[in-house]
Parts: structure tokens; C-alpha cells; sequence
């Protein structure tokens, strides 16, 4: 509880930090929020693209440099609050059920696989999908399972983070296709050519 109060007192680069450990705590937790189907617009995107990066640092054995423009950043006034709410209630519901078992998945030598699993995860959540609000929380559920089983050496629980960052690939690609394939349906229709006539008459 004491870091959701740290991460909001202090600067996005001394929250985020430089060693692989505490950059993986910090990809826990700013990933919680996202847990909800909703959430601030832009958030996801970037929280993506810097979990592809310290996924990828981690994966070699080493913290990424965070830019110094966003280094300097501060961290929202309500971060705390929201991530004592949910932190609480994933450790409450979670947490407690969670006990060092499968230790394979969190061995030494899976580093580089958990790491590129992250990264994965990352990139499905920063991807744009179509007519969607909900896709985050697979990715958000995959980093969440993977780092907290990392830290408390649950495999089962980096296993679940696993699957669903499978999961939220397919969504994506499913979400995509089935865009792809509404466009064409609509384009076949005969108001799409009187639709379209007016737009650009």
C-alpha cells in the first residue's frame, strides 16, 4: 500500500526506477485501473508502448531509461486513492490465494520469455481496435497476473497471465476482422453509394 502512495508523490522516472524489479512493480500496478472496462482516454496507449519497452528490458536483465520528458512528469494527485481501491481489493480477492507453486515459471531462466510475454501484452494493449472500450483489460489482466506472480513466485498465476495476453491477441485480431468485415458489408449495401455520393458532392 505504501508504493500506491509513493508512486503518487513522486515523479513518473522515480516511480517507474531503473532496476528491472521495481520497473516490473510498477507495470503491476499501473496496470490495475486498466482492470475496469473503462478508463481515461490515451492512458492505455502509452502505458502499452512502455510496457513493450520494460518488458523487452527485462527480458534481457536490465531497466530501461525512461525519457527525460516524461521522467519529470508527476504522477495524478488521485493516483493514491484509486490504487489503494484496487490494490486493496485485488490482494483481498487475489492476493491471498496466491502461494509460491510451479516455480519453473518464475526461475531465472524464464526471464526472457516472461519478459517477451510482457512485451506482448503491451503491444495487444496499445494496438487501435475498432468499436471498442473493453479491450484493455485482457492485456491489463496479463500484465497484472505476470508481474504480481513473478514477484510472490506464483506460477499458476504467471501461467493465467499467459493466457490472457493469448486472449487479448485474439480479441484484437477478432475485433480488426470483424471491422474489416462490417466495412465491406456496408459497402455492398445500395445506400453506401448514394451515402457516399453526398458526402463528397
Amino acid at each position: 500500500m505504501n508504493f500506491a502512495n509513493n508512486m503518487a508523490q513522486a515523479k513518473v522516472g522515480d516511480a517507474i526506477g531503473r532496476s528491472p524489479k521495481q520497473q516490473l512493480t510498477w507495470i503491476g500496478l499501473a496496470a490495475l485501473p486498466l482492470l475496469l472496462p473503462f478508463g481515461i482516454p490515451g492512458v492505455a496507449t502509452t502505458l502499452g508502448y512502455l510496457t513493450c519497452l520494460l518488458g523487452l528490458g527485462y527480458a534481457a536483465g536490465f531497466g530501461v531509461p525512461i525519457p527525460r520528458w516524461l521522467a519529470e512528469k508527476r504522477l495524478p494527485p488521485r493516483a493514491a486513492a484509486v490504487l489503494h481501491r484496487i490494490l486493496y481489493a485485488f490482494i483481498r480477492r487475489v492476493g491471498r490465494r496466491s502461494r509460491p507453486r510451479l516455480f519453473l515459471m518464475s526461475h531465472r531462466r524464464m526471464r526472457p520469455l516472461n519478459g517477451l510475454m510482457l512485451a506482448f501484452a503491451g503491444l495487444t494493449m496499445a494496438a487501435p481496435v475498432p468499436f471498442a472500450s473493453f479491450d484493455n483489460v485482457l492485456p491489463a489482466a496479463a500484465m497484472v497476473c505476470i508481474t504480481f506472480g513473478l514477484r510472490v513466485r506464483d506460477g499458476a498465476l504467471v501461467l493465467a497471465g499467459y493466457g490472457f495476453a493469448v486472449l487479448a491477441a485474439l480479441l484484437v485480431v477478432g475485433l480488426w476482422w470483424g471491422g474489416y468485415a462490417l466495412f465491406v458489408w456496408a459497402m455492398q449495401q445500395p445506400w453506401a453509394a448514394q451515402w457516399l455520393g453526398w458526402l463528397f458532392s
